[in-house]
């Protein structure tokens, strides 16, 4: 007896942390869900009509985001496209451009996504917008996964939704949020709200079932080898 348990001794540490990563990532599965969930309420509250700086920060300090309508007019600055932006397992991009609002205030707008050109060095085509009435919603840039290091990887695109990087290429002071239209600026344009373009809280909880599942088999698995090796007739001595 004595020598089997030494022969699995060294199994048990490996067990548990298998068991601990396991149920780590159907917990961290959960917290997403449950992120996402507080995404989309935020977004379907009540929208603030043209608010001030400081009515906006106010809004912002107990949430991440808070629909708006706003009225300006758009700058006249050459487009920015945020870099690997994939919808329905498309590659594109989504289309940046700056507005002015009436409050005076210049401010980084997310038209939305838009399929990228099949030769990769060619810069999309983009109708530049004439409604000044925008509505979406407002927020601080959401980290999201990049592929390079390099901020930006041409005089066009961003790796990353950065204002203050965005602000340094078109020579604006930009407001440190991000504006999200809810409807897209043109026809071929999907609106990327924050979230829309990563999983749905419930299949966030399907991956979290997953795990947990995977935790409860390896604990299974455990109990029947240790069942079966306590089960083993000693040999005579």
């Amino acid at each position: 007896m004595g020598k089997r348990f030494g022969a699995r001794v060294w199994l048990y540490p490996l067990w548990l942390l298998m068991l601990t990563l396991l149920c780590a990532l159907g917990v961290w599965q959960l917290e997403r869900a449950e992120q996402k969930r507080q995404w989309l309420t935020e977004q379907q509250g009540a929208a603030l009509n043209n608010p001030t700086q400081a009515e906006l920060e106010y809004a912002l300090a107990g949430r991440q985001w808070v629909p708006v309508r706003l009225t300006g007019e758009w700058i006249p600055e050459e487009p920015l496209f945020l870099d690997n932006r994939t919808h329905e397992g498309r590659v594109g991009y989504e289309v940046l451009l700056p507005a002015r609002l009436i409050t005076g205030q210049a401010l980084l707008v997310n038209l939305g996504w838009i399929e990228a050109p099949e030769r990769r060095e060619l810069k999309p085509g983009v109708a530049r917008p004439t409604i000044a009435q925008l509505e979406g919603v407002i927020g601080r840039p959401v980290a999201t996964y990049t592929l390079s290091e390099r901020q930006l990887s041409a005089d066009w695109r961003l790796q990353r939704l950065d204002t203050q990087q965005a602000g340094e290429q078109w020579q604006l002071q930009l407001e440190p949020w991000v504006l999200w239209l809810k409807r897209p600026a043109q026809r071929d344009m999907v609106p990327r709200l924050p979230g829309s373009a990563t999983m749905a809280p419930e299949r966030h909880l399907g991956y979290a079932v997953q795990w947990f599942a995977l935790a409860l088999t390896l604990v299974l698995i455990v109990g029947v080898l240790e069942w079966k090796a306590h089960k083993q007739p000693r040999k005579a001595g």
